[in-house]
């Protein structure tokens, strides 16, 4: 009996030094499994609230684009209501500045550079997205940046169209050519109403996915 005792001792010894090091791994792995989940939650939130300050001010934009493009529009209704003969000249003076009071004729640059998708692309590229749990949140944020991106693109092109007008009425100032009605065939076309259609949808768009972001916190 003694020796089987003496026998079995090693083995008891072995087992619970054992579970004390197995109880010591299992602490550490948890305790770091908690930290590391922690400074993730951490991570992901300044994802979301570098992207939730990016639509504040993508929204600001698209409010100011809507201001800004009236004057395109109130060109627009001011060639369609009169005969191209008799435009006054004080008004097409007016109508061709860009101004406070917003975008004229002959200004022609696209204003797709003010808005901004970089917290969203290091979104992305993080990786955090797959932490994202609530997934109708996360299709609203992708279709969002979509939005952004269509009305970008959309912007970029209207406003090559309107720089070929732009450019064939400089070259006919410079050959001293008539212009009967400058820029007329982009603001007779309807593209100015079309932008500030698309401005005032993007920005309702950003806000509605603002209120979802703010209700996920």
């Amino acid at each position: 009996m003694k020796k089987q005792k003496k026998s079995i001792y090693p083995v008891v010894k072995y087992l619970r030094e054992l579970s004390i090091v197995v109880t010591g791994i299992a602490i550490t792995v948890g305790t770091g499994l908690l930290v590391a989940n922690s400074n993730n939650k951490k991570d992901l939130k300044q994802y979301l609230d570098a992207v939730q300050l990016e639509l504040e001010a993508n929204a600001e934009q698209f409010d100011w684009c809507t201001h800004w493009l009236q004057k395109p529009v109130r060109y627009a209704n001011y060639i369609r209501l009169s005969d191209n003969k008799f435009l006054n000249n004080d008004s097409l003076s007016y109508y061709a500045q860009t101004d406070n009071n917003g975008c004229g004729y002959m200004y022609y640059t696209s204003l797709s550079s003010v808005f901004a998708t970089n917290a969203f692309e290091m979104l992305k590229i993080s990786g955090f997205m797959r932490q994202i749990k609530d997934r109708e949140l996360l299709q609203t944020i992708w279709g969002i940046y979509s939005v952004i991106e269509s009305v970008k693109n959309n912007f970029d092109m209207y406003f090559q169209i309107k720089a070929e007008e732009v450019l064939k009425c400089l070259q006919f100032q410079t050959e001293r050519k008539p212009i009967e009605v400058p820029v007329h065939v982009f603001h007779i076309s309807g593209l100015p109403y079309e932008m500030v259609r698309q401005s005032r949808q993007a920005s309702e768009r950003i806000k509605e996915t603002l209120s979802k972001l703010e209700e996920a916190k």
